[in-house]
């Protein structure tokens, strides 16, 4: 069983995304922001198969935490999808230059969005 590591500032949202990738089979983990979710990977304890995380967020935005993730050679293997309702073309290519695998936009449609994560996942 696979295991998403899930950041989003706003619980609400984060319990949501977790409660569909779980009745989708997925085993998630979850963090309040960029910062939360590094302190929990290089912690160790943390086995992730995929980030999943929102773009604009206190303390460290998604941005931050993709490139925080693909700038770390124990970590940067991990998937990393944006989850968001940021359009901005700009913010895009500069997660695209860091390494991102998947843009997926807010409100999505569950089939498509599981889809993503199941096909990010398995090309690594």
């Amino acid at each position: 069983m696979h295991t998403i590591l899930v950041v989003d500032d706003f619980a609400s949202i984060r319990q949501v995304v977790a409660e569909t990738l779980q009745r989708h089979g997925f085993k998630t983990e979850q963090a309040s922001d960029g910062q939360d979710a590094l302190d929990k990977l290089k912690g160790g304890a943390l086995q992730v198969d995929l980030i999943l995380s929102d773009f604009n967020m206190p303390n460290m935005d998604g941005l931050g935490l993709l490139r925080a993730v693909k700038g770390d050679p124990k970590l940067k293997k991990h998937p990393f999808i944006l989850l968001t309702s940021e359009q901005d073309t700009e913010k895009k290519r500069l997660a695209k230059e860091a390494g991102l695998d998947a843009w997926i936009q807010k409100p999505y449609k569950i089939e498509s969005f599981i889809g993503m994560i199941s096909y990010t996942i398995n090309k690594k």
